[in-house]
């Protein structure tokens, strides 16, 4: 047990090496998210929204090594990535006394920051393994299901509501990130639950296509 947690740890400081956000790391994602042509500023939110989730790496994943095996090793990194936005979003629930909070004209709701089609395409995605699940009578994994699913829930609830910060612009695209990635987390969860081969990869694609994806239109204006 203490070598599978050193080596957890390790793995995790080591991809936190490898991860740890820069300028550039920080334009890269801006302009994914369709900000052109960043500000000094923006570049310090969006590093500050990285650092945020990658500095729990190594900390979850010495906690995943002490939780019961009930997925493949393989599957840890998404765990992990699930679990590091779902305590980076509660963080973020807390006003920065250095924010620049800017008020919206119009009441902020799901749809306005999120594509209607990786929500919808999560849901199917999420319903069919669970039904999968009870057909084939995998009991054990339906709880494990289940808490993905609310961590998801959570995750989204918290991208809407969480005080704004900075700049609106760069505020709106990392909350559309956060909710399009934690939904590409939870489908390539659900879809490796069920089976390591092709059904899971289906659920690893979707994760990829679901957190490149940025809704064309919304209310709040970018």
């Amino acid at each position: 047990m203490l070598i599978n947690v050193v080596i957890a740890a390790v793995y995790g400081l080591v991809l936190l090496v490898l991860l740890w956000p820069t300028q550039s790391t920080a334009k890269r994602l801006l302009k994914r998210w369709e900000v052109p042509d960043p500000t000094p500023e923006q570049f310090a939110e969006a590093i500050r929204y990285l650092k945020r989730r990658r500095l729990l790496y190594p900390v979850l994943f010495v906690a995943v090594a002490l939780v019961p095996k009930w997925v493949d090793s393989h599957l840890q990194l998404v765990v992990v990535g699930l679990a590091g936005t779902l305590l980076a979003e509660l963080l973020a629930l807390r006003t920065r006394r250095d924010a620049l909070r800017t008020a919206t004209l119009t009441p902020r709701g799901l749809f306005d920051i999120a594509s209607k089609w990786v929500l919808g395409a999560y849901v199917l995605i999420v319903a069919g393994a669970a039904a999968y699940l009870v057909h084939a009578q995998q009991w054990g994994r339906l709880p494990w299901l289940a808490l993905s699913a609310a961590a998801v829930a959570v995750i989204i609830w918290a991208a809407v509501a969480r005080p704004a910060g900075g700049e609106q612009v760069v505020d709106v695209a990392l909350r559309t990130r956060s909710v399009h990635v934690s939904a590409g987390l939870g489908a390539a969860l659900a879809g490796v639950m069920i089976d390591q081969g092709a059904i899971g990869l289906v659920g690893i694609l979707a994760w990829i296509a679901m957190a490149n994806t940025t809704p064309k239109h919304m209310k709040i204006k970018r």
